[in-house]
């Protein structure tokens, strides 16, 4: 068991910090009275700033601890305080702490039944609140004593806090430092909040230390945008921010727009946050960077490279001057971000510190009233969460590399939850060390790094230990995946993904299928029991706690209910949705839906994705039966814009009027020129070479093919390398009369390719206008052209072969030809989807045998079933091919 001290031991501290010299809200008070006119706290709303200066927040504060003595309160009482970031929940703090009170502080955004658990279990009698919080609490508790924010009416157990703070001051009572300041209440990530008691004892000493190291100071403004509720941004944020003599800025809302606006409004130097918070930052800047030119995105990545690297070296920080546009928008002022609540992750932290910002950081949990960590001036190290404060830490049972159980004492560690011995029991080791839960290592010179947090780790079937956070940055990066979730199902990895749709409405349409492959892609560079197992949609944001931490308890019944979604039994539709279904189209379309996809009455709000379980193989399905049905082919500009069942009205409505059933574009496949057709030849000449040379291509079954009449030919798809095969195992003769579907968006997109495209007989194929596509082909098929068809559409992540869209068979049962079943082997090992450039692999080609139209005629009386039949039979017989 290997312990580590701060510089200052406990026994010295208690020896040096007596009752007098001991914080306290009598101290503090008193320095804010000292700052006569000059600004405490200062509120942006509108872009304008509201200030109360730090005379008139000691005087309101102190007439409120008086009055709340006067009216019976006792030292100690328990008194909830709820409500936004304001003036008066300050007031209300301050002079609860003053009076020596218990203070309650709960989030204003908390549920009801969270409310009525908390009430229930500290047995306030009193409660001071926003006005909007007034009637909740009427329901809740009838018999509490309310004093409410502001003027408000008065009455029987209602008071106004503005006429009792404006009241005569008398002496107060000192309070003793052990005493009872505060009930914190945990996160909730892992099921029912605990109460943590705090003393005021707690609470100093974890200020003390962060004003005597001198970080922020009385010329500074202090932006804390985290509700005060929770101990962090109440305790490292105001409290100590107002010790030090800075001022505290707070924001309109917790968005970002009001963040960024109040930063530079104010003219704030520190920002008190969460690292998700600074993720969305770096986020902002990266998305701003996709927007701007080439050349300038390349010098940002330079210079960010080149003051990241300085950093790291040296003390100069450049970002300051590289990048003051950037810059600007937090006003120019703001030099020094501290982050806490959890642990930022390497990309953000060297993101900042490139851009220029003094990055501090901490480790504590409420229980050790928010800190016990942090990386202080003199005492820096990039990467860690800093040395202790006060007080020791310890390893409890580190493995190989150093890795155990934080295990904490000192003066800001909690004694107990309240009303749960066998909690607080569990908390502490027999010799009265607090056991954090979380996993670390110390290096030599006493720095903390946390890994993991030991209750988050997910115990898989086999025995083997996950981290969900690093998963979750290794799974989510992509801009298909807004929010994810990693847990354990029947002892495999499971995902919850929140999709982004605005993602879709930009252009990835298929978002299901491109998070499916991505998902699949990323697996194959990790060890096989990290990889998941299964993964669920869903609209519902995925539940966190205020400072960003998912609630994991809640995660497996939102899973299952993501599994198996149900439709509300009655919906409302307004008197517009009303009215656009009294339109003959549009209506149409509705009773489409409703037939299609029963269950339930549909919203117009219903998203087809999430809702209607409307996915990549499902949407081109149902485009092919509004075409059938109605004549209506939508654009790649109408399934643009499709992210509600309203959207989709619409955008039938649009191509209906627009009357786009007629292709629109060039014909890709007329015949070529002289040029074309000699330029055709070579590329084909030079793919032969090349596949036969560097692949040492080989291929079965070429008598298949048949002789008489045309043919669809089908094969897998693993490889950028699926294509050129085909191509070097096909004769010149069969190419010659040979047409291929390829890739709107990879193949046709730049206008150079377009030349190449003709002359290798490649017509595009848009998935989000498979009907063009469809028409096309049926078109060459009919014409007595062959045409070559990759029927799962994209490339396989793993090499497995993936579920065929449902084109093809709506493609057979325009047009019913012979189908060549074609398998190629070695192309996913020569060039799969996560390498850059391909690698020296054998690739083999097998051609079965052609499977009659007669056949799938035959399966089934009911031609509704005829496509999704005709795909069933097409992928077994492409799984092992015929010979």
């Amino acid at each position: 068991m290997r312990k580590i001290t701060s510089g200052l031991e406990q026994a010295e501290f208690d020896q040096t910090h007596s009752a007098e010299s001991h914080w306290s809200y009598e101290q503090l008070l008193n320095a804010l009275a000292a700052r006569k006119d000059a600004p405490a706290l200062i509120q942006v709303h509108d872009n304008a700033l509201k200030s109360m200066t730090g005379a008139d927040l000691a005087s309101r504060a102190r007439a409120l601890a008086c009055a709340l003595l006067r009216m019976g309160l006792s030292g100690g009482d328990p008194i909830l305080l709820i409500g936004p970031n304001c003036f008066s929940w300050v007031v209300a703090r301050f002079a609860l702490g003053a009076a020596g009170a218990l203070g309650v502080p709960v989030d204003d955004a908390s549920s009801d039944d969270a409310l009525r658990d908390v009430l229930a279990r500290c047995k306030a009698k009193w409660a001071i609140c926003d006005s909007s919080c007034t009637s909740r609490l009427r329901v809740l508790a009838p018999q509490l004593i309310i004093i409410q924010f502001g003027d408000g009416s008065t009455g029987e157990s209602l008071y106004s806090m503005n006429d009792l703070s404006c009241g005569p001051i008398e002496r107060l009572p000192k309070t003793a430092p052990d005493k009872p300041e505060m009930l914190a209440y945990t996160s909730g990530t892992t099921g029912s909040p605990k109460a943590i008691v705090l003393t005021h004892a707690n609470i100093a000493a974890n200020i003390e230390p962060l004003v005597a190291s001198g970080l922020v100071g009385r010329d500074d403004r202090i932006l804390l945008p985290l509700p005060l509720a929770h101990v962090y941004p109440y305790v490292v944020g105001l409290l100590a921010g107002l010790a030090s003599g800075a001022a505290i800025v707070f924001p309109q809302s917790q968005t970002g727009q009001h963040i960024v606006a109040a930063a530079g409004r104010a003219e704030t130097t520190v920002m008190i946050g969460v690292p998700r918070l600074y993720t969305a930052i770096c986020s902002g800047v990266t998305a701003r960077l996709k927007d701007a030119g080439f050349l300038r995105r390349t010098l940002f990545q330079i210079l960010l490279a080149a003051s990241i690297r300085l950093r790291r070296t040296t003390s100069l920080n450049l970002g300051r001057f590289f990048f003051p546009s950037l810059r600007e928008r937090f006003g120019n002022k703001l030099r020094l971000l501290v982050s806490g609540g959890a642990r930022m992750d390497q990309a953000t932290l060297w993101t900042l510190i490139g851009l220029g910002f003094e990055i501090r950081s901490g480790y504590g949990l409420a229980e050790t009233a928010s800190m016990f960590t942090g990386n202080l001036p003199g005492a820096t190290r990039w990467g860690s969460e800093g040395k202790a404060l006060v007080g020791e830490m310890r390893l409890s049972s580190p493995d190989a590399s150093g890795i155990g159980e934080i295990e904490l004492k000192g003066p800001q560690v909690f004694s107990r939850y309240l009303d749960n011995v066998d909690a607080t029991r569990a908390a502490f080791t027999p010799d009265s060390w607090f056991r954090t839960g979380d996993l670390g290592r110390i290096d030599s010179d006493g720095f903390l790094y946390v890994t993991e947090r030991a209750r988050d780790v997910l115990v898989l079937g086999g025995g083997k230990k996950v981290n969900p956070e690093e998963l979750e940055k290794l799974y989510g990066d992509t801009p298909c995946i807004q929010e994810m979730a990693i847990l354990e199902n029947h002892g495999a990895l499971v995902a919850l993904i929140v999709p982004a749709l605005e993602a879709a409405r930009k252009g990835a349409l298929h978002v299901e299928t491109a998070i499916r492959v991505h998902l699949a892609s990323r697996a194959q560079e990790l060890p096989s029991f990290m990889r998941l197992a299964g993964f669920a949609i869903t609209r519902e944001p995925l539940p966190r706690t205020r400072l960003g931490k998912y609630r994991r308890f809640l995660l497996p019944q939102l899973y299952e209910r993501a599994l198996h979604p149900a439709r509300p039994q009655s919906v409302h539709l307004s008197e517009d949705d009303k009215a656009l279904l009294q339109r003959p189209l549009p209506r149409k379309v509705y009773e489409i839906l409703s037939k299609r996809y029963p269950g339930g009455p549909i919203a117009l709000d219903t998203s087809p994705l999430l809702d209607l379980g409307i996915d990549s193989l499902e949407w081109i399905a149902l485009s092919l039966v509004l075409e059938d049905s109605l004549n209506i082919r939508l654009g790649a500009d109408d399934t643009a814009s499709v992210i509600t069942v309203r959207d989709l009205l619409l955008a039938a409505e649009r191509a209906s009027s627009a009357s786009q059933s007629k292709m629109t574009g060039p014909d890709w496949t007329s015949p070529t020129g002289v040029l074309l057709r000699i330029l055709g030849i070579v590329i084909y000449a030079l793919d032969w070479i090349v596949m036969r040379t560097a692949f040492r291509l080989r291929s079965d079954g070429l008598e298949n093919l048949p002789t008489e009449g045309n043919f669809l030919l089908i094969a897998n798809h693993t490889s950028f390398l699926d294509a050129p095969a085909l191509a070097a195992a096909l004769s010149r003769n069969v190419l010659s009369r040979t047409y291929w579907a390829g890739d709107a968006l990879l193949l046709f997109s730049k206008p150079w390719q377009a030349p190449l495209m003709r002359a290798i007989h490649c017509y595009p194929l848009d998935e989000k206008q498979p009907a063009q596509a469809l028409a096309t082909s049926a078109a060459l098929l009919a014409r007595g052209s062959n045409v070559i068809w990759f029927p799962e559409g994209w490339r396989s992540p793993d090499g497995s072969l993936q579920e065929f869209l449902p084109g093809i068979g709506h493609l057979l049962k325009r047009q019913p030809v012979a189908v060549v079943p074609t398998r190629i082997d070695g192309a996913f090992e020569a060039w799969p989807r996560h390498r850059r450039f391909p690698r020296r692999r054998p690739i083999h080609v097998t051609f079965g045998k052609p499977i009659d139209p007669s056949i799938w005629k035959n399966a089934t009386h009911n031609e509704e079933d005829l496509p999704a039949k005709i795909v069933a039979l097409l992928r077994k017989a492409v799984v092992q091919p015929e010979r």
